[in-house]
């Protein structure tokens, strides 16, 4: 009974990972061009594999970035491969810094006088989502340039406010996609309890 239990809670998390994915793909090219703020429309695909990645860890945000790097590839193309390498090589390396740290690193942190602990997910979510869009409008920008526009301070503004933007979204949606995914909110990790030495009597 407990094998079947533990079969089908670990379906359900598959099944709700892939839905929150498939859903965040269908509303970034089917609601969010109706949400534009000014000629910006915010990134729902950052957000998700933001939350994903805080959740679940590295490897659920690779697979995020893949799909979502594969979908806007082939049905939103914009500059060759580029969606196809962003977004997979982005959730990889903003996961380095923003995911979970391990047991390891926390009690090696603690050892060194640290509080060896991580910080609140709400914060990392948001600072993962700023930072993947971040490098997102960086190389898109390095493109453009390369490609012999020229920088406008309009082209500039729309990549910060599609930063800004991004970010603000992510802050709304993950407390409630992180509930739906069935993530709680964390309590406050204890410290360590130092060694008591009893003394027998003698």
């Amino acid at each position: 009974m407990r094998f079947l239990k533990s079969v089908w809670q670990a379906g359900a998390s598959q099944f709700k990972f892939f839905l929150v994915v498939l859903l965040g793909y269908l509303f970034q090219v089917c609601v969010m061009p109706y949400l534009r703020i000014g000629d910006v429309t915010p990134s729902i695909l950052f957000a998700i594999t933001a939350i994903v990645t805080i959740g679940y860890g590295r490897l659920r945000a690779v697979w995020a970035g893949c799909i979502y790097g594969i979908l806007m590839e082939t049905m939103c193309p914009t500059i060759r491969m580029l969606n196809l390498l962003l977004y997979p090589l982005t959730a990889g390396f903003m996961s380095m810094f923003f995911s979970d740290k391990s047991e390891k690193r926390l009690e090696y942190e603690r050892s060194l006088g640290k509080a060896g602990r991580n910080v609140n997910p709400y914060l990392r979510t948001i600072g993962c989502a700023a930072g993947s869009i971040l490098i997102y409008e960086i190389v898109n920008l390095l493109y453009i340039y390369l490609g012999g526009a020229v920088l406008s301070g309009s082209i500039i503004g729309r990549a910060l406010s599609s930063i800004l933007w991004t970010t603000v979204f992510t802050a709304i949606i993950m407390i409630p996609v992180r509930r739906f995914l069935g993530f709680k909110k964390l309590k406050k990790d204890k410290p360590p309890e130092k060694p008591h030495f009893q003394i027998g009597r003698a």
